[in-house]
């Protein structure tokens, strides 16, 4: 220590190789970092479904968070009590027709020169790395680690959600004490971002999710409910979850016929159209200003980084960052102010009040 105080250049030195080991170690922990920050979204989504009763039941917080656990579990089973069977077959169902439809759909390509084309290229996907035939076992065999990593952010979630202000004090030590107020807000600005974006995201979700299962059901797709699920989860990856969710139901439709193939492709573009025109206008970019281009390369850098956990948390990632690179950068160490929204003077004022 003596000789890096005494040395400019040596105390450099270590300062670089201390940074650099920190980096290492975060990209060696990167899947455990991207499972705690899947707690922070649990732990968000527990804070907004409790919010309403804090601000408009008056209950305490704590009381608010386990009417939330509770009314979210019974919501869960009762779903899966009126829908679960018949989602289950229906699911069941999909991955026996898949295979059939993809045969099929290989048949009727092998009849035209260009299909043939086609078929050569979707054959070479096939084996680069594994799409269609080999992402189902790939899924199968990952399925038990992910039920545990989903059990691990459940429970450390609800830990998050009961007891913010330990976790918070804890990161805030780690800050300079000049820094720690301003650290504290950036922290809650953060928090507000998340809460916004994910309450619009499960908005969209549900709304494309019903829109497609009733649009399949009309056009004769078989499994309407199945493909819907599909469709709703989709959509918490922006631009790329909709698409490869659409896979699955144009397969199946191509083996009933082209009439039933042209009315899966309207109603996935309906929906696609829907959901950038009308429900995100209306539901997201009122929730959280986070532009669709930075969405989609945050979505595509994760994915090539970290892999599905990387996609799977991409836009709230972005949504932090973008947040973070605001304040801190932006507002900070650039000094510009940005001008705010007119639309949220008299909204927030008054929840202040009450709150």
């Amino acid at each position: 220590m003596s000789a890096g105080r005494g040395n400019p250049f040596v105390g450099r030195l270590l300062t670089v190789a201390a940074f650099v080991a920190l980096g290492a170690l975060v990209w060696k922990l990167a899947d455990v970092i991207l499972l705690a920050f899947g707690a922070v979204l649990t732990a968000v989504l527990l804070h907004a479904l409790a919010d309403p009763l804090v601000r408009y039941a008056r209950l305490p917080r704590p009381w608010a968070l386990t009417a939330a656990v509770v009314g979210l579990t019974a919501a869960t089973w009762g779903t899966l009590y009126l829908f679960g069977r018949e989602a289950a077959l229906q699911l069941a169902a999909l991955s026996e027709l898949l295979p059939n439809a993809w045969r099929a759909l290989q048949g009727e390509l092998s009849r035209s020169v260009l299909g043939a084309y086609i078929l050569d290229d979707l054959r070479s996907l096939q084996h680069a790395d594994g799409l269609i035939v080999q992402l189902g076992p790939r899924l199968i065999r990952g399925s038990a680690s992910a039920g545990a990593a989903a059990v691990i952010v459940l429970f450390a979630g609800l830990y998050l959600a009961y007891n913010p202000s330990t976790y918070l004090g804890g990161l805030l030590k780690l800050v300079p004490a000049r820094g720690r107020q301003r650290a504290e807000e950036v922290f809650k600005a953060c928090g507000k971002a998340l809460n916004r974006w994910l309450v619009g995201q499960l908005i969209s979700m549900m709304l494309v999710g019903v829109t497609t299962g009733v649009g399949l059901w009309l056009a004769g797709v078989p499994s309407p409910l199945a493909l819907g699920v599909v469709a709703g989860l989709g959509q918490f990856v922006p631009v790329v979850g909709p698409m490869v969710s659409m896979i699955p139901g144009l397969i199946i439709a191509a083996g009933a016929g082209w009439e039933t193939l042209a009315w899966t492709a309207v109603v996935y573009v309906g929906a696609m159209q829907a959901e950038a025109n009308v429900i995100t206008p209306l539901v997201l970019r009122q929730m959280v200003e986070l532009p669709m281009a930075v969405t989609l390369f945050a979505v595509l850098a994760m994915g090539v980084l970290l892999g599905p956990l990387g996609v799977l948390f991409a836009t709230p990632l972005a949504v932090v960052a973008y947040v973070v690179v605001r304040m801190i950068y932006v507002e900070d160490l650039l000094g510009e102010r940005p001008p705010e929204r007119p639309t949220e003077r008299p909204t927030e004022r008054p929840a202040g009040g009450t709150g």
